[in-house]
């Protein structure tokens, strides 16, 4: 077994951002040799489009289903980084990060994002948000601190693979992360916590494909793929989408 440790890390091999700032939702290894800046879970090629549906559910709330699209709109190299920028449109407004693929994997890192409360930046960034290769048993750690117009936010994600699942009958690698938020608003109120779990699947060269976010008070939204439009994926066709998964 390999272990790579640091202050931030740990990985443990066995035999995903997307960011919402109103809701505080967040988005974001293993010792590698590949020198190859692309990443086999998160694809980045300009002109890349992700098109998903986003149902909705609280206790209290009737909460309509939306859609949401995710495009690169630019990528290039930086040493040994690739760091794409993608805009996401979704329902109320559009926002633009940085997409940063270190030689480990996915990194928590931002760039300087924009979303509807103003410019969000990411002071502290360190772990990996998703590692190159995911094998079950994995387990890893990740960090983040925010500042935004009107509040500043710790994060920190512990992550583990649990298993595979199949999305249009390819293997889809599931992915849980345990994500806590110590929200501190700009004005004089006491700080939030915030804990969420969500359960991602990802397929080798399409990306994330679906992914369920639930927290303790009840809410539940989902994120599935429903078409896209990938340099070097299988073509999409228009038919139902399908995932075997049970409920997380």
């Amino acid at each position: 077994m390999t272990q790579r440790r640091s202050t931030t890390t740990e990985l443990e091999p066995g035999p995903g951002w997307q960011l919402l700032v109103t809701g505080a939702l967040v988005f974001v290894g293993c010792d590698v040799q590949a020198t190859s800046p692309a990443h086999p879970y998160a694809p980045a090629s300009v002109g890349d489009e992700w098109v998903y549906a986003m149902p909705q559910a609280h206790p209290a709330v009737q909460v309509p289903t939306t859609q949401s699209i995710d495009r690169i709109l630019a990528a290039e190299q930086r040493g040994d980084r690739l760091v794409a920028r993608v805009r996401s449109e979704f329902f109320g407004g559009t926002s633009e990060r940085d997409l940063v693929i270190s030689p480990l994997g996915v990194t928590p890192e931002l760039g300087s994002m924009t979303s509807a409360v103003g410019e969000v930046k990411a002071r502290v960034a360190e772990g990996v948000y998703l590692p190159r290769e995911l094998s079950p048993g994995m387990r890893w750690d990740w960090r983040q601190e925010l500042d935004t117009p009107v509040s500043s936010m710790s994060v920190v994600g512990r992550c583990a693979v649990v298993g595979h699942d199949s999305y249009r009958g390819q293997t889809a690698v599931h992915v849980r992360c345990e994500t806590h938020n110590r929200m501190i608003p700009a004005v004089a109120v006491p700080p939030v916590e915030h804990v969420q779990t969500e359960d991602n699947y990802y397929v080798r060269g399409i990306g994330l494909v679906r992914s369920v976010t639930t927290t303790p008070q009840g809410y539940r939204a989902e994120k599935l793929l429903v078409r896209w439009q990938i340099a070097g994926a299988p073509a999409w066709r228009d038919e139902p989408p399908a995932i075997a998964v049970g409920e997380p």
